[in-house]
């Protein structure tokens, strides 16, 4: 794992707590938030039970967060309609994961929330 026992516990504090904060309990039976880590890359999933079937959950990944250990600062990615993942408009690469974070909740493109 690229990230060291502090960096993922900070990641998890952050990235995790965002994600339970980011679903109001009522809402919790409709969709999910979790995110996961592969390399230097954090990404945040949306899950939601499938139409017509409820018991199947569909999962579309909306938001990356990557870490550029050179230059020790995160960049925000969303992903388009055809899967490829862009740099996020008007935002640049921050030392401060909670920074990314921020970008990605208050999101004045509605890229990630719609």
């Amino acid at each position: 794992m690229p990230f060291s026992d502090i960096e993922f516990h900070r990641i998890k504090k952050i990235v995790g707590s965002f994600c339970q904060e980011r679903i109001p309990d009522n809402q919790r039976l409709q969709v999910k938030l979790f995110y996961e880590i592969h390399g230097y890359d954090v990404k945040i999933t949306e899950s939601r039970p499938s139409f017509p079937n409820s018991h199947l959950w569909t999962e579309k990944t909306i938001a990356r967060f990557q870490y550029n250990p050179g230059t020790l600062e995160w960049q925000l990615y969303w992903m388009n309609a055809s899967g490829k993942w862009q740099k996020y408009p008007d935002h640049e690469p921050t030392k401060s994961l909670k920074s990314v974070m921020d970008k990605a909740a208050e999101d004045p493109y509605h890229v990630f929330w719609g």
